[in-house]
């Protein structure tokens, strides 16, 4: 299970990450709202709250783009990840399979290539079964 939750860490996104993408999306905009709120004429006397109030603007922005990116981009791009993985693994074995069929219909292969080349493609299944397996054992885990 520790392995299942070390590789769930190298792959999925790190909070470090995060936090610089919240602090910069919430820095540029807070950055140009308190622009803005700067060049509004001087005898506003809505000026002085957005003034003070940029920080606070600042603060929601990257709070909003942590809640966003981690509920709608970090699940899109895990599911993306593990569709291009599956759509490989699944040619693969497709390939493998068909190899396997031709080996097995030549009459010039040995029973013993025959059964080699049975035993790759088990190997194969067996290890797209386990990516399986470690999915489902990083969804139980949550």
């Amino acid at each position: 299970m520790r392995l299942v939750m070390a590789r769930r860490k190298q792959n999925g996104p790190s909070k470090a990450n995060n936090v610089v993408g919240a602090g910069a999306a919430g820095g540029s905009l807070g950055t140009v709202f308190a622009a803005w709120a700067n060049s509004q004429p001087s005898t506003a006397s809505w000026k002085s709250l957005l003034v003070l109030g940029s920080p606070l603007f600042t603060l929601c922005i990257s709070g909003l783009w942590l809640f966003f990116k981690s509920v709608y981009v970090d699940p899109f791009a895990v599911a993306q990840r593990q569709k291009a993985a599956d759509s490989a693994m699944d040619k693969i074995l497709k390939d493998a399979r068909f190899n396997a069929d031709k080996v097995t219909r030549d009459p010039s292969s040995t029973d013993e290539h025959k059964q080699e080349v049975k035993k790759m493609v088990e190997d194969l299944e067996k290890l797209r079964m386990k990516k399986i397996v470690e999915r489902m054992e990083i969804i139980a885990a949550e």
